[in-house]
């Protein structure tokens, strides 16, 4: 048996097995995503009582033997707590959201520290930020997951030819061939803005990007972009509907105007 050992970790899912005990979901920082055996979860002297809610972040005392499908989860301590979610149905559902996009990208028994971190920190910015915020930063930890991945090519030049994006204008978008082209490599077409404000959220750190001020016009269509980049590259479309009122009706209707070529 595998040595007990303490690890940070989000709640990601859990459901009843048995009549005293649960199987929960870990994103662990130190094991990746892990499937976990709580025993006795629903007893009133269980260790996990108030722990292993969704999107709790906790200290977990757990065992991980490779090559076993359920591990062992003793004992979990409540560290930041999912009430900012539990109470606001918009943070909640961009919360979900950003957890679809980790599970994709972190397959079961992947560790990958500086994603858990990321995501550790994008959950905190949704529960703390201003509401006027909260679309600018699940577009930016979309950018931010690409970029870790390295699926995500320099925002400022053309992967295709080499050459500098221009300023102002129009360029092409292609995930296919790496997202922003030079326009008159494709039939769609975007504000040229667009991938200059997706260079700069890329670059910013997490207190950062829950201060930055994106126009209003642009959060929608930019957010549609990034997606369609996770979408492309981590192939999976998301189920978690974006909440009513996130984005600017303007900024959604000049995004669904434009003419959408996929491969």
């Amino acid at each position: 048996m595998a040595k007990p050992e303490t690890t940070l970790a989000i709640v990601m899912r859990r459901s009843d097995f048995r009549e005293s005990s649960r199987i929960v979901t870990l994103l662990t920082r130190r094991h990746g995503m892990r499937g976990f055996l709580a025993k006795g979860a629903h007893r009133s002297t269980s260790p996990f009582l108030g722990a292993i809610d969704l999107l709790h972040i906790v200290e977990a005392r757990v065992s991980v033997r490779e090559g076993r499908g359920l591990q062992n989860l003793y004992a979990a301590k409540l560290l930041i707590g999912n009430r900012p979610f539990r109470h606001d149905r918009k943070r909640r559902l961009l919360a979900y959201r950003l957890a679809e996009s980790l599970r994709i990208a972190m397959p079961e028994g992947r560790a990958d520290p500086h994603l858990f971190d990321l995501f550790q920190g994008g959950l905190q910015l949704l529960a703390r930020a201003d509401e006027t915020r909260l679309g600018t930063i699940l577009c930016g930890m979309g950018l931010k997951i690409l970029d870790h991945l390295g699926l995500l090519p320099s925002l400022k030049t053309c992967p295709a030819t080499g050459h500098a994006l221009p300023g102002r204008g129009q360029v092409g978008f292609d995930p296919a061939q790496g997202g922003f082209v030079a326009a008159e490599l494709v039939r769609r077409r975007v504000p040229a803005e667009l991938p200059a404000l997706a260079e700069r959220l890329r670059g910013l750190a997490g207190r950062e990007l829950g201060l930055a001020d994106i126009a209003a016009h642009s959060q929608g269509p930019l957010h549609a972009l990034v997606q369609e980049l996770l979408t492309h590259h981590l192939d999976y479309e998301p189920r978690i509907q974006l909440p009513a009122g996130l984005f600017s009706e303007a900024s959604l209707a000049e995004e669904k105007s434009q003419p959408r070529i996929r491969p």
